[in-house]
């Protein structure tokens, strides 16, 4: 029996179908590169790791490779599921049929970051099963956060993490100070919670917005088929960042919180600050502490490479996309 296939990117699609697959298919088993199995009342299903080409303007040129793949590896019908945002006008695509061809297109950052795995499920199947309607967009307003949420998630921020070692090292290295300075140990002791919270966050949007203009992530003008689109793209960049400098901020603050207990002995703590201490004051040196570092972590940023940083902010076909456009302007 020809089998249905389904190609999906790199990265979180591949991930995710696969563990839908592996909980669908009856008898799945790894064939050379493929996944394939029985989807109950369906037939024969053969997953891939692949990607469909796009136009230089960054739409996928599904039509026009379907009928190539199908051929290829002998599939009677092709679903792919792709990690690249699509949009019509001012609306999220979620799925769209080749014009000529069995093959439809699955875009992921459309289901969402929360649930994924149940959504797809459900759409893969209706993709799988053969549907008829060529393009559907989701309407309601709030799905456009969906979306942002869906890219944040492809985009996966931890990604960023390995290409910002001058940040981070700049990050515990002007935070370390603060450890050993009593103005500092003072100065926190006297800060509220809240304030404190307040420099956080100042400290996270400031090496935010640094990377961001720096390293040119931000979308401009006349660069989407849509201002809505680009407002997308932009909300997405400043997600990914923003998440990227809070787990930054987080692990810089546990790192500085040993070395502040370590460091400075609860017996001199006391004499500096005449006053009884627990651990919520080493909380509160650290957390101040790790908030200067982030401020100097922006500057820091500079000595890592921006082709990296901007590889490493987005999944690979949005990074192939930006790649595509920035090249155009260039030219």
């Amino acid at each position: 029996m020809t089998p249905i296939g389904i190609l999906a990117d790199s990265g979180q699609p591949i991930a995710d179908v696969t563990r839908i697959l592996r909980s669908v298919l009856i008898d799945a088993h790894r064939d050379h590169d493929a996944l394939r199995g029985t989807w109950p009342g369906l037939g024969t299903v053969e997953l891939r790791e692949g990607t469909v080409p796009m136009s230089p303007a960054g739409q996928v040129e599904l039509n026009e490779h379907a009928g190539q793949l199908l051929s290829q590896h002998g599939w009677s019908r092709l679903v792919y599921v792709t990690d690249l945002p699509l949009s019509a006008g001012d609306q999220p695509v979620l799925s769209q049929r080749a014009a000529d061809h069995e093959a439809a297109l699955l875009c992921l950052p459309a289901l969402g970051a929360w649930r994924v795995r149940r959504r797809l499920r459900r759409e893969l199947g209706e993709l799988v099963e053969g549907g008829e309607q060529q393009t559907r967009v989701l309407h309601h307003p709030g799905l456009t956060l969906r979306m942002v949420l869906g890219m944040i998630r492809s985009n996966g921020p931890g990604r960023l993490l390995p290409v910002l070692s001058s940040a981070l090292a700049a990050m515990v290295a002007t935070g370390g100070f603060g450890i050993f300075y009593g103005s500092i140990w003072q100065l926190a002791e006297e800060l509220t919670w809240g304030r404190l919270l307040l420099i956080s966050v100042f400290a996270v949007v400031a090496f935010t917005a640094w990377l961001i203009v720096h390293n040119r992530l931000w979308q401009r003008r006349h660069t989407q088929e849509s201002r809505w689109r680009e407002n997308v793209d932009n909300l997405a960049t400043i997600g990914t960042i923003g998440l990227t400098a809070l787990i930054l901020h987080a692990a810089v603050w546990l790192v500085l919180l040993l070395a502040s207990v370590v460091v400075i002995p609860r017996a001199y703590l006391e004499g500096e600050l005449e006053r009884d201490v627990g651990m919520l004051t080493y909380c509160s040196i650290a957390w101040l502490s790790a908030s200067l570092g982030a401020m100097a972590g922006a500057l820091g940023s500079n000595f890592d490479r921006d082709v990296e940083i901007r590889s490493a902010t987005y999944n690979l076909r949005e990074h192939e996309r930006r790649r595509q456009s920035w090249a155009g302007r260039q030219l």
